[in-house]
Order: C-alpha cells, then sequence, then structure tokens
C-alpha cells in the first residue's frame, strides 16, 4: 500500500524545497573516499522508495496500539535520499530526551538501508539534526558512519532540507515584536502542532475504527502525556475535538519553548531570528 491520508499525517507534512543550500568547508581536499560535496550531491539527487510498516509500541498512553492487521500499516514512501533522511529523522523527534513515537522506526531502518546503499560509509560520516531552535528540549538526531580519527583533515558539505513542519519564521519575528519571549513561543508551538496534527487530515485520519484512526488517537495521547496536558478535561477526537485537542497540546509545547528560550538568555528578536521548526540540517564530513 502507497501513503495514504493517514501516511500524509504520520508524515507529518509532504517534504518539499528539497535542498536550500549545498556548502563546504575543508582544509584541504581528502583522497580515497570522495568528496562531502559529491556526497552531498548524491544525496541531493539519488532517488528511491523504501518499504516499512507502522509498528507503534504499546505503553501507558491510555489507548490500545494498533497491530499489522491485514497491511493496513504498510506503508511506500518516495523520494530523494535528503528528503527521506529528513522525514526520517523528524519521525525520531524527541522532547526531553523521550521518544514521541516509535511507530516510523521500520521507516528510519529503511532509509539508513537506503542512505548506506548509496554512499560509501568508510571514511564517511552523514548526521542530520532537527532542531527547531536553539538549546531546544525538542529535537532529533540521525547520525550514518563512524567518526573521523583526530589526526585527519575532515572535509565538510551541508545540505539544509525542508522538515515538513511549517516555516514560521516571519511569524516568530512579527510575534517577538508584539509579545517578546512568549509570541516567539507560541509561534514554534502552533507550528509544531500543525505539523504533526494537521487538522482536516488529522480529522479524516482518525474517523471509524481502523487500525490508522488507533494510531492517530495513540500518537495525540503519547504525545499529550509526555507534555502534561491535564487529564481531565482531556478532548478527545471526535466530533469535531481535533482544534481543541491541538489548542491544549500547543498552550502546552508553548510552556516549554518559552522554559527553553528563558534559560537561554537570548533576547526575543535573537530568539525569533533562530527558530528552524521548518529546517533539517545534514552534515557530511570526509576524510582521506
Amino acid at each position: 500500500m502507497t501513503s495514504t491520508v493517514l501516511d500524509g499525517v504520520l508524515c507529518l507534512l509532504l517534504i518539499s524545497a528539497a535542498v536550500v543550500t549545498v556548502t563546504t568547508v575543508t582544509p584541504r581536499e581528502p583522497t580515497g573516499e570522495g568528496r562531502a560535496a559529491d556526497v552531498a550531491s548524491t544525496l541531493a539527487t539519488t532517488t528511491a522508495s523504501v518499504n516499512y510498516t507502522l509498528t507503534p509500541r504499546n505503553g501507558t498512553t491510555g489507548v490500545e496500539a494498533p497491530g499489522r492487521a491485514s497491511g493496513a500499516l504498510d506503508r511506500t514512501a518516495h523520494g530523494t535520499l535528503t528528503q527521506l533522511l529528513a522525514r526520517a529523522v523528524v519521525a525520531r523527534a524527541e522532547v526531553g530526551d523521550e521518544r514521541l513515537s516509535h511507530a516510523r522506526d521500520g521507516y528510519s531502518r529503511a532509509v539508513v538501508g537506503a542512505v548506506r546503499g548509496a554512499v560509501r560509509s568508510n571514511h564517511t560520516l552523514i548526521t542530520a539534526v532537527w532542531q527547531p531552535y536553539p538549546e531546544s528540549s525538542i529535537e532529533s538526531r540521525i547520525t550514518i558512519g563512524s567518526r573521523p580519527p583526530p589526526d585527519r583533515s575532515v572535509h565538510a558539505a551541508t545540505v539544509v532540507a525542508s522538515s515538513g513542519f511549517p516555516t514560521t519564521g516571519e511569524a516568530a519575528r512579527h510575534a517577538a515584536q508584539s509579545r517578546g519571549i512568549d509570541g516567539v513561543a507560541d509561534a514554534v508551538a502552533e507550528g509544531f502542532v500543525d505539523g504533526q496534527f494537521p487538522p482536516t487530515r488529522t480529522r479524516i485520519a482518525a474517523g471509524g475504527g481502523s487500525p490508522g484512526s488507533a494510531l492517530v488517537r495513540h500518537r495525540y495521547r503519547r504525545l499529550s502525556n509526555r507534555l502534561n496536558v491535564a487529564r481531565s478535561p482531556r478532548p478527545t477526537l471526535a466530533d469535531g475535538g481535533v482544534a481543541d485537542a491541538n489548542d491544549h497540546l500547543e498552550t502546552a509545547v508553548a510552556e516549554r519553548v518559552r522554559r527553553d528560550l528563558r534559560a537561554s538568555n537570548t533576547s526575543a528578536a535573537a530568539a525569533a531570528e533562530g527558530v528552524r521548526l521548518g529546517r533539517v540540517r545534514i552534515v557530511v564530513r570526509t576524510w582521506p
């Protein structure tokens, strides 16, 4: 089964604007294993299809995680290796070092395998990082390869890809001017929750009693638990409850973002300029 409406929700948003920049820094060109810029170009131009199954773990969420019945949670994703890797790192997002979801672990493994199949892992380190703002407690990373020896000259190239979350930089800057740190936190929280649970797609996906709808409820409950959203009253997804559920999540996310920003002692203007919710940074390092 190819990606469906549910997969659109679980993928956050389809990746667009795949490569924004590729930059290089090097003390000298390495020999033997290929240049970092070449590896970055391979990631940006090589396409692949990966098959996987959504496999959420059961836990203390109050909602039973759906199983694999009848292949209902089988998926196929297609794109450049940069696009696939950006989606994979966002799917492994953590809040305070705790994963938000394990539903797409199979996807992440398949993408890492596809990258390893296209890029020589010897003398190469690829690090994909999603951090919506500096010193954020909400972040994720995937590392492919091993660290270079300390005595080797390292060549680096950077690819910036879309995370699939809304680009909130301009909204954050406007909010900083009118409401300071609180405004920046609200802008980030709105973009984060809209990316995790796009209202229209989520309402469609949450309807009925399919394994897919159970998975959406599972993801809501897991994120609510991680953010300490009050259990009572906690909105349901039935009867148009997605908007209320998202509002509750946005309030909780904004509080966490606000704490992070204030702890960093940064100004509201600087905090807004640092918002990178919509970007994944992929750094390629190679050495002789």
